[in-house]
């Protein structure tokens, strides 16, 4: 004799219950563009084995000691500083971080301000300093910080195992705001000029 008492209809989560549990048990497959359903793969394109192979020998690369100064500059300083030239000859890599018009210490065309980051191995410090001196950027009074080997931050784990300088720029636009304050709402059309 079998009794059975219903309370009503499942929950969403008793129904789900039994594929949750099968959908759990399926191993993530790494990601992949190749090859095809049945096969095929471009010639030019390696498989994917080579690609995890590859990733295993960037990250066996030798990392470089880096530190780092943060400073707040507008756009008509960028200049000198940007130059492929500069950047090999004095040895130092940049992240640069545009801000938006409406926010704290930005403005428009040459006001517009900019979050920039200095990075340059210790031994070249000195070299650094001076030179950026001498065009018109004393940052040597701001923080130096030490760069983590095992940075999250893609931009600086590039730094790190590339031999040449390298200049990042980000594609997104940040407001400054104090603690209490809240970022402005401006209409759609800002946004897209």
């Amino acid at each position: 004799l079998k009794c059975t008492v219903s309370l009503g209809p499942p929950t969403i989560r008793e129904s789900l219950a039994p594929r949750m549990a099968l959908a759990a048990s399926w191993a993530l497959v790494e990601p992949q563009l190749y090859p095809a359903a049945d096969g095929w793969a471009p010639p030019a394109l390696p498989a994917n084995e080579d690609l995890l192979k590859y990733r295993e020998e960037i990250e066996d690369w030798p990392k470089k000691t880096l530190v780092k100064r943060f400073c707040l500059l507008r756009a008509r300083d960028l200049g000198p500083i940007t130059k492929p030239e500069n950047l090999e000859e004095y040895r130092y890599s940049l992240s640069c971080i545009p801000l938006t018009p409406w926010s704290r210490f930005s403005g428009e065309g040459d006001e517009r301000g900019w979050m920039v980051w200095f990075y340059y191995e210790p031994q070249d410090e000195q070299k650094v300093l001076s030179a950026l001196e001498n065009l018109g950027l004393g940052i040597s009074r701001k923080e130096r910080m030490a760069v983590d080997l095992d940075s999250p931050n893609e931009d600086e784990r590039i730094m790190m195992t590339c031999p040449q300088q390298t200049h990042h720029i980000s594609a997104w636009e940040h407001e400054l705001l104090f603690d209490d304050e809240q970022p402005k709402k401006m209409p759609d059309h800002e946004y897209w000029k």
